[in-house]
């Protein structure tokens, strides 16, 4: 009877040591899991920093080529300007203090052409009907007009084709008529007191955006026989410089 009955228990697997040890092999299955369930959650960890890490260094890495290629555009055109009237741009050169302003130049109009009203002085855009006095101009770029004007839009030489985000306002139509400049299509970053806006004359917030090209055209620093332009982009709380005196994206 004993011997029956021990045999039925193990062939049931109800004896005592059948119980501890499958109960021993569950406990250890269930140790493996979630050893197995903390793994996949680091490997999910550490792809995720990763995707994230590259996602950071492609927008950056796009940021570049794109304002590398807006560069080449600006430099290509400055050039075509050179050779067609025999000298570069005027640069906002500041008689008083013998310092050239880099941010508010007068590019966009000198590679676009500006049509004027002689018997007045006024000068205006292309596509735009609001006039710019000499006085304006005087104002903001210490020039009394641009080189590359005329009176019949047929007969100015345009030298760059822009798009609406190249050409920005620096100034408020509500007080002065609407000046432009040739902009960099990275925007300044906003409210960010570590950066002041590079054009710092207006509380306008789309005007502190404004990222203008800065180009100086007299005495250059770094390109002594021709003219320093560069862009100045801010990436991961750090100004960094896009220029056409060196190949390698540099600190400011």
């Amino acid at each position: 009877m004993i011997l029956f009955q021990t045999i039925f228990e193990e062939w049931t697997g109800s004896s005592e040591p059948r119980r501890r040890q499958q109960f021993a092999r569950m406990r250890h299955r269930l140790a493996f899991t979630l050893i197995e369930l903390l793994v996949v959650i680091s490997i999910i960890a550490l792809l995720a920093s990763l995707i994230v890490g590259l996602a950071r260094y492609a927008g950056q890495s796009n940021k570049r080529s794109r304002v590398q290629a807006e560069l080449n555009q600006v430099i290509t055109a400055i050039e075509a300007y050179k050779a067609h009237f025999g000298h570069y741009p005027p640069d906002n050169f500041v008689p008083s203090s013998k310092i050239v302003n880099p941010v508010t130049n007068q590019l966009f109009y000198e590679l676009t052409g500006a049509i004027v009203d002689e018997s007045s002085g006024v000068f205006r855009a292309r596509d735009r009907q609001q006039g710019i006095s000499s006085a304006f101009v005087m104002t903001y770029f210490n020039r009394d007009g641009f080189v590359n004007a005329g009176t019949n839009p047929k007969e100015l030489k345009s030298f760059i084709s822009l798009k609406a985000s190249q050409r920005r306002a620096i100034s408020s139509q509500s007080l002065d008529p609407e000046i432009e400049v040739l902009a960099v299509t990275v925007d300044w970053p906003p409210n960010d007191p570590r950066f002041p806006p590079p054009v710092n004359s207006s509380a306008d917030p789309q005007i502190r955006r404004v990222n203008p090209w800065r180009y100086v055209k007299t005495n250059p620093t770094n390109n002594p026989d021709g003219f320093d332009l560069w862009a100045e982009v801010v990436e991961g709380g750090k100004i960094k410089v896009i220029c056409n005196w060196s190949k390698d994206v540099l600190d400011r």
